[in-house]
């Protein structure tokens, strides 16, 4: 018999994407969805509460209070974290995915095969993450959010990445936007503990043939909405919890966020490819070239297109957009 496999989320989304993110997991497979959502969400509720398949927990005062913390963490990679093991120490599966719901397993398929090949000395299966980015023309990008397709890291950036990308090179880290830590399926019933990427410490693993398609912001101002969030963080007393690529991304969106013009191009570059670019990394065979779209039907109904997430962004980050960034509110 395969091994069985879950998957917990932390999310904060419009209602489209989540049901989205939730109905292609269980169509590849996953025998649960542990959905922790960390912000009111109706509409994700109305229309998951029902399926069988999906464990939904509202993270309010009471969810919070009833927590090993005791407490509402104040980054959202906190709260995460709570969550994931939360969902570790309760789940039936043989092995558990921590991800955000703007990633999506491609294959259910190679990664049960592969879960079926890690030998039990094997504490986790690292998937490779491939992050989104549009080629050259790609128009399709107005509309739909899934369009584009996926460039890998590239180990040795700090070599080729600036002959790649140019100026652009300090804005990413590895060659990408987002992560290249990439995900872990975690065999479940150990006593580790869960964390963003992978469990704490170094326990043995291995690493996937399957990779996690990260959007980065699933339309450009998804991804505009991550950073202005990222750079009007509380401060913690921590180290800081940002590289220097994602940082840099930030503080130049905040120095442009009254230059829409600017901001556009800054984006745009950051976000598509040129021809240049895009037939350097075809030569690195850095590049999934294969169209995605996430599998199940949405049985809202809901708006996922570019301008219907949105649409739908801009209400969800009413407070956030009208204290730093205004001019977002109208597009």
């Amino acid at each position: 018999m395969p091994p069985s496999w879950s998957v917990v989320a932390t999310v904060d989304e419009p209602a489209a994407l989540v049901l989205a993110f939730v109905l292609h997991h269980l169509e590849l497979g996953a025998a649960r969805i542990h959905l922790f959502l960390d912000g009111p969400n109706p509409q994700a509720e109305d229309a998951l509460r029902d399926l069988p398949q999906v464990q939904l927990v509202v993270c309010d005062a009471a969810h919070w209070a009833a927590s090993v913390r005791r407490k509402n963490p104040k980054l959202h990679t906190g709260r995460q974290l709570v969550n994931a093991n939360i969902a570790y120490a309760q789940t039936r599966s043989d092995w558990l995915l921590h991800c955000d719901c703007d990633e999506f397993v491609r294959d259910g398929t190679l990664l049960t095969d592969e879960l079926s090949a890690t030998g039990p000395n094997r504490v986790y299966l690292k998937l490779p993450v491939a992050e989104r980015v549009y080629p050259p023309a790609g128009s399709a990008a107005e509309t739909d959010p899934f369009a584009g397709i996926f460039r890998y890291p590239l180990t040795d950036f700090d070599t080729i990445g600036p002959q790649i990308y140019g100026d652009l090179a300090p804005f990413l880290k590895d060659g990408v936007t987002g992560h290249r830590a990439g995900k872990a399926v975690v065999r479940t019933g150990l006593p580790i503990t869960m964390g963003i990427h992978s469990p704490d410490g170094p326990p043995p693993h291995r690493t996937a043939r399957s990779r996690l398609l990260h959007f980065d912001g699933l339309t450009r101002l998804q991804y505009q909405i991550k950073l202005l969030r990222r750079a009007h963080e509380p401060p913690v007393s921590r180290p800081l919890r940002h590289g220097a690529a994602r940082i840099a991304q930030y503080e130049n969106l905040r120095d442009l966020v009254d230059q829409p013009d600017h901001l556009r191009d800054l984006v745009g570059r950051l976000k598509g490819l040129t021809t240049q670019q895009f037939d350097a990394l075809r030569a690195l065979d850095a590049l999934d070239e294969r169209r995605f779209q996430p599998l199940g039907q949405n049985p809202l109904g809901a708006d996922l297109t570019v301008p219907g997430l949105d649409a739908a962004l801009r209400l969800r980050y009413r407070d956030v957009l009208q204290s730093h960034a205004p001019g977002w509110l109208t597009g």
